[in-house]
């Protein structure tokens, strides 16, 4: 385990002690709120670990511009005429709506997969379930859902720093 893990785990037992101290109730909807919100993040971490997986699998190296030639040769002077010629018959080639389909595409495939729209599932039952026992709190479901994004913001200013 991760030595950021621990700050997740850490937010959330501050939550269990405040939940204590409200009850039983509040108990319920934090931690299950919690959970949906862990396996949503899980799930997208996967997703989109798969999608550059795949991105970088399919992509031409050869294509590849390092970035200090990008700055020293922008418009690609210094190439060979033909390498010129054939990458711009090649943009011609592909035309703009191919390029942006093949991107929209490489984004939803990390954005709907079907371990995001399961964790999604979990969380709209879990909702059901706690709203039809009468146990349903909303301020205690948001902090529970609340808990994952406010900790990844300090893992984020962590990682920052260091």
């Amino acid at each position: 385990m991760s030595r950021f893990s621990y700050i997740y785990l850490f937010g959330d037992a501050i939550v269990v002690i405040i939940s204590l101290l409200f009850g039983r109730y509040w108990l319920i909807n934090t931690q299950i709120a919690f959970i949906c919100s862990m396996l949503i993040t899980f799930a997208a971490f996967y997703g989109y670990k798969k999608s550059i997986q795949k991105g970088i699998k399919n992509s031409n190296l050869e294509e590849f511009r390092e970035p200090l030639d990008e700055l020293l040769d922008p418009y690609n002077l210094y190439d060979n005429e033909d390498e010129q010629e054939d990458k711009s018959n090649k943009q011609k080639k592909d035309g703009m709506f191919k390029y942006i389909t093949k991107g929209f595409a490489g984004g939803i495939s990390g954005a709907i997969n079907p371990a995001r729209l399961l964790s999604y599932i979990i969380l709209i039952l879990s909702f059901l379930c706690l709203n039809r026992a009468g146990v349903f709190n909303p301020f205690a479901f948001f902090t529970g859902l609340s808990i994952v994004p406010i900790a990844s913001m300090f893992v984020a200013v962590m990682k920052q720093k260091s």
